[in-house]
């Protein structure tokens, strides 16, 4: 899981450019055959275009709704970097916790952090890769965007829907979802308290109520830890 930023053609009025929360997902199928679907989720409207907690809640409860994530799946593994304003937060840490309980039958659900500037996921792999298109189409378009007439200022993706044409078109095994905006009601981000030393633990763990925590990612030794229980879970229940 990843974000990665994709500049749109200035347009006044516009954003400047598009969110792009990438899910790599890895699972065997039913006949034991791994499988790898590459998913950009994307934004960009004005207000709520930021990578932050609201967009990373919003992708993963539409993940449990639309992929059905409790009926195929008795484990969660989620690998990222260490996001200061997206993934290694105490409200994502939280969201995982809830995730379990509300949605994924108590299950585990584990997230990893990379070591900083320690080498590439498979998202970093597929935001190169949609990196790759944009620069390619911005080659080939050289013509129309040093033309003397108006042809020229209409150039370029514009919103979240002309990029999500181009990754689709040039990305293989590559689905898009477009949303028109975040929800950042207030009440969608809990008043938990901080975990102590986050920043310096690589792997979260819940299963239900428990929650745990560790050093090394993938660990082995865990120490466990608590959240509030006085917070809201409309986040979960009513997206």
């Amino acid at each position: 899981m990843d974000f990665t930023s994709i500049y749109l053609n200035n347009k006044s009025g516009a954003s400047a450019t598009v969110q792009d929360c990438i899910i790599v997902l890895e699972y065997f199928d039913a006949n034991g055959v791994r499988q790898r679907e590459h998913l950009d989720f994307l934004c960009d409207c004005r207000e709520t275009n930021k990578n932050d907690y609201h967009f990373v809640l919003n992708v993963w409860v539409y993940l449990f709704k639309d992929r059905q994530l409790n009926a195929r799946f008795n484990l969660i593994s989620v690998w990222s970097n260490g996001g200061g304003h997206h993934f290694k937060t105490r409200y994502c840490q939280w969201m995982w916790h809830m995730l379990s309980v509300l949605r994924f039958s108590n299950k585990p659900i584990v997230h990893n952090f990379f070591a900083s500037y320690h080498g590439h996921s498979l998202a970093d792999s597929h935001a190169a890769a949609v990196k790759k298109v944009l620069h390619s189409e911005y080659n080939h378009s050289q013509v129309q965007r040093f033309s003397p007439n108006l042809m020229a200022i209409y150039w370029g993706p514009t919103n979240a829907g002309d990029v999500s044409n181009l990754i689709t078109r040039a990305c293989a095994n590559t689905q898009v979802h477009v949303f028109p905006h975040i929800h950042r009601d207030p009440e969608l981000k809990p008043n938990v308290r901080r975990i102590e030393r986050i920043k310096a633990h690589h792997c979260f763990v819940y299963t239900g109520a428990y929650c745990f925590k560790s050093i090394l990612s993938a660990g082995t030794q865990f120490e466990q830890f608590t959240f509030l229980h006085n917070i809201s879970t409309k986040s979960l229940q009513n997206t």
